[in-house]
C-alpha cells in the first residue's frame, strides 16, 4: 500500500505541475503559487509528508535543481543576441543585486538585529528576479525583442551571480578571520573565471563529440550526464559548477554560430529534440523543488512573515531605482520601465540559495527559509498583478489607436 501510495502521490505531483505551466502559459499567474501551496497541504498544512525524510537528499536535490535551470537558460539564449544586449543587461543586474543587498542588510540589521554578513547573505539570496518566470512572461506581453532579450538576459545573470556572491558570503562567514573585502572578490573572481572557461572548453569539446554521434540515439540524455559530470569536475577545481553549467548550455544552444566562430569545416547544430528533452527534465526538476519546499517550510512566526512581505516593498523600491538608473540615455528602456519595474518576481535560484544557511549550521537558518519563500510568494504576486495591468493598459492604448 506504501508503494501504490507514494506512486500516486508522485503521479499526482507531475499532473499538477502540467495543468500549473498550462494555467501560467494561460493567464499569466507563475505556477509557482499554485506548487508551493500543494507543498503546504502535504507538508505542514496535513501533514501527510514528513519533512524530516527529505534531509539526507536535500542539498544534492537543490543543486540539481539550480544546475539544470542554469543549463536549461543557456541552451536557450541566443549567442548574438547576449553580446548584443549583455552590457545593459549586465549593468542592470548588477546595480539590481547591489540595491537588493544594501537594502536587505539595513532591514535585516534595524528589523531584524542582524549582523552585516548575514544581512549581505539574505540580500543575496533575493537578489535576483527568476528567468523560469521572467521568459514565459515576456513571450506573454510582446514585449519588443530587446526589451524581452534585456530582461531575460538580466534574470538568467543574476539566477549566476546571486549563486556566486551567496556562496562567497557563506565562506567568509564559516571563515570570519578572513580579511572581507578581499575574501569575496577573490572568492566571486576565482568562482567565475573557472565556471566560465570549464563550460566553454568542455562545451566546445562536447560539440565536436555530438557531430561525431549524429545519428546515434539518447544524445540528450548523454548530454545530461555530461552536464552532472562538468558540475563536479568544475565544483572539485574551486569553481562555481552553476556558471559552468549556464556556459555549457550557452555554448550548446549556440553549436551553429560556435562552429562559423572557430571556422569549423564542419557546421554544428543544435537539435531541436534536444532542447525539448531538457526542457521536459527542467519541469519535472523544478516541479517537484517547489512542492519539496512547500513541505519543509514552517511559517512559525506571523512576524516573519510580514517582515517578508515589508521586504518584498523595500525589493520593488530598489527595482524602481535599478531601472532609472540602468535605462540612461536608452529611449526604449526609459518607454519600457514600467514593464521592467515589475518583472521582479524571484523564483527558483532564490528557493534554492534560501538552504545554504541550513547546509552550512548558520543560525536563524529557518528564518531565512521563512522569508525567502513569503518574497517569493509575494515579489510573483506583484508581477503578477504588474504584468495585468500592464497588458489591460497595452490592450486599451492599441484600441484607441485603432480607432
Amino acid at each position: 500500500m506504501l508503494l501504490i501510495g507514494i506512486f500516486t502521490l508522485l503521479g499526482f505531483i507531475i499532473v499538477l505541475g502540467f495543468l500549473s505551466n498550462f494555467f501560467f502559459k494561460t493567464t499569466g499567474i507563475p505556477d509557482i503559487i499554485l506548487l508551493l501551496f500543494l507543498g503546504l497541504l502535504l507538508g505542514p498544512i496535513l501533514n501527510f509528508v514528513d519533512p524530516f525524510i527529505f534531509e539526507d537528499f536535500s542539498q544534492a536535490f537543490s543543486a540539481l535543481a539550480l544546475m539544470i535551470l542554469l543549463f536549461e537558460s543557456g541552451l536557450n539564449l541566443k549567442l548574438y543576441k547576449v553580446f548584443k544586449e549583455s552590457p545593459r543587461a549586465i549593468l542592470l543586474a548588477v546595480v539590481g543585486i547591489i540595491l537588493t543587498m544594501s537594502i536587505t542588510f539595513l532591514f535585516a540589521r534595524f528589523l531584524l538585529g542582524w549582523d552585516l554578513l548575514p544581512g549581505l547573505l539574505l540580500g543575496a539570496i533575493v537578489g535576483g528576479s527568476s528567468s523560469s518566470i521572467v521568459a514565459p512572461l515576456m513571450r506573454k506581453v510582446n514585449a519588443s525583442n530587446n526589451i524581452a532579450t534585456l530582461l531575460t538576459l538580466e534574470s538568467t545573470f543574476t539566477d549566476a551571480l546571486t549563486v556566486i556572491i551567496a556562496i562567497g558570503v557563506i565562506q567568509l562567514l564559516m571563515q570570519p578571520a578572513m580579511n572581507t573585502f578581499y575574501s569575496i572578490s577573490h572568492v566571486i573572481a576565482s568562482a567565475f573565471s573557472i565556471g566560465s572557461m570549464s563550460g566553454l572548453l568542455i562545451g566546445i569539446v562536447w560539440l565536436k563529440i555530438l557531430k561525431a554521434l549524429e545519428g546515434e540515439s539518447y544524445k540528450s540524455i548523454l548530454t545530461l550526464a555530461i552536464v552532472l559530470l562538468l558540475y563536479s569536475f568544475t565544483e572539485s577545481l574551486g569553481g562555481n559548477g552553476a556558471i559552468s553549467s549556464l556556459m555549457f548550455g550557452l555554448v550548446i544552444g549556440n553549436a551553429k554560430t560556435i562552429s562559423h566562430i572557430l571556422r569549423s569545416k564542419e557546421e554544428m547544430k543544435t537539435e531541436k529534440e534536444m532542447k525539448e528533452f531538457h526542457s521536459e527534465i527542467s519541469f519535472l526538476v523544478r516541479t517537484f523543488f517547489f512542492v519539496y519546499l512547500g513541505v519543509i517550510v514552517a511559517f512559525n512566526s506571523l512576524y516573519i512573515v510580514l517582515m517578508g512581505v515589508l521586504l518584498s516593498v523595500l525589493i520593488l523600491i530598489g527595482r524602481i531605482f535599478a531601472v532609472c538608473l540602468s535605462s540612461i540615455n536608452d529611449n526604449e528602456i526609459i518607454k519600457n520601465r514600467s514593464l521592467m519595474i515589475i518583472m521582479l518576481p524571484r523564483g527558483l535560484a532564490a528557493a534554492v540559495l534560501s538552504q545554504l544557511p541550513l547546509y552550512n549550521g548558520l543560525s536563524n537558518a529557518n528564518i531565512y527559509l521563512d522569508i525567502v519563500l513569503t518574497v517569493i510568494v509575494a515579489t510573483v504576486i506583484m508581477c503578477t498583478i504588474g504584468v495585468f495591468i500592464f497588458s489591460r493598459s497595452k490592450a486599451k492604448n492599441e484600441k484607441r489607436g485603432k480607432s
